[in-house]
């Protein structure tokens, strides 16, 4: 295969009109994702899903489509089966927690500087989120808040299936992910690095069938009561 047929793509959708702030506001964003080494497609329509497939990222462009306190369902929808990251966003308007819980990879703001957002784009190659630390954490509160809300369930058949085959390790860091607490916490807490987190992390998540951290949550709560004994 060579390096032009490896490269990454990205599709991005544009408002269909702009005012020419905001226009330059979009232009700059789309040459820093160039800049990233990702081939783009501009349009103003969403293509199908076939073809739609054949990108690695959904760039969407929020100039004409922000909703206080909440996220378009058609975006909604298209986050829960591509690599969607939101950007232009406002602040005060654009409601980052709805984003993620939405299974959004990463929100960018018109005031971010050039340099920030080449930082977050390197984090969305790397298969990271770029989200505000505070959204992160909002998010697992507000997951762990519903679950402990929720009736108990018998029906333990897909957590039988995943949990147990973790190691000792992979369960004592699921457990911190699950109190909250971020990588450089937890390499602190276990003498570890960073990067020995992030390796066990991908352990974890493909051994529970999990896309990302706020799944692994969800996914682990009927085992943290008894894991709460153990430390």
């Amino acid at each position: 295969m060579s390096m032009e047929m490896a490269k990454l793509r990205a599709f991005v959708l544009t408002p269909t009109s702009a005012v020419p702030t905001h226009l330059a506001i979009h232009n700059r964003f789309t040459c820093l994702i160039k800049a990233c080494d990702i081939s783009i497609e501009l349009s103003s329509k969403i293509p199908e899903k076939s073809h739609l497939h054949a990108f690695n990222f959904l760039f969407i462009d929020l100039d004409e489509c922000q909703e206080e306190n909440g996220l378009p369902a058609n975006i909604a929808a298209l986050a829960s089966s591509n690599t969607t990251i939101l950007f232009n966003a406002t602040d005060g308007l654009t409601c980052e927690k709805t984003a993620l819980l939405s299974f959004v990879k990463g929100v960018f703001y018109r005031s971010e500087r050039p340099d920030i957002i080449l930082k977050g784009l390197g984090c969305i190659i790397r298969n990271e989120y770029w989200f505000k630390r505070a959204t992160m954490s909002n998010a697992i509160a507000y997951l762990l808040r519903n679950k402990q809300n929720q009736p108990a369930t018998t029906d333990d058949t897909k957590n039988d299936i995943t949990f147990p085959t973790l190691t000792k390790r992979e369960k004592t860091i699921a457990y911190l992910v699950a109190r909250g607490a971020q990588n450089k916490e937890i390499a602190d807490q276990l003498h570890i690095s960073p990067n020995t987190v992030k390796t066990h992390l991908y352990s974890i998540f493909r051994k529970t069938r999990s896309r990302n951290r706020i799944e692994l949550i969800s996914r682990t709560q009927n085992y943290i009561p008894a894991m709460d004994k153990c430390y």
